[in-house]
């Protein structure tokens, strides 16, 4: 499993910089930047969502499932890196995050 350091505050699932939901989703099929990805898996943290998060603790060791075909790190859909993170301080939405670990392959 890959070590995970997440920014997203804003999300449900972050305690103290870790992830609490346990494995991840990154997004961008087509990206060939770090800013063309995003954690699919964020939810924004609402008074219903962090009651329930709180029930859990951070993790920061984690499986991530990752749609970012280029990557140099995607094997299978899976994430081979060693650790990731995950960029979105201020986060509203899925799309305000980013995979900082992302390096494109394209044209290898």
């Amino acid at each position: 499993m890959t070590i995970l350091k997440c920014s997203a505050t804003t999300c449900a699932y972050n305690e103290d910089m870790l992830c609490s939901r346990g494995e991840i989703n990154v997004m961008g099929d087509s990206a060939k930047s770090s800013e063309e990805t995003s954690c699919g898996s964020f939810r924004e943290k609402s008074q219903g969502a962090m009651n329930s998060a709180k029930n859990s603790c951070g993790c920061e060791t984690i499986q991530i499932d990752c749609k970012a075909h280029n990557c140099t790190y995607n094997d299978d859909c899976k994430c081979t890196a060693s650790s990731i993170q995950v960029d979105g301080s201020n986060a509203h939405a899925s799309s305000d995050t980013r995979c900082d670990t992302f390096q494109c392959h394209c044209g290898a």
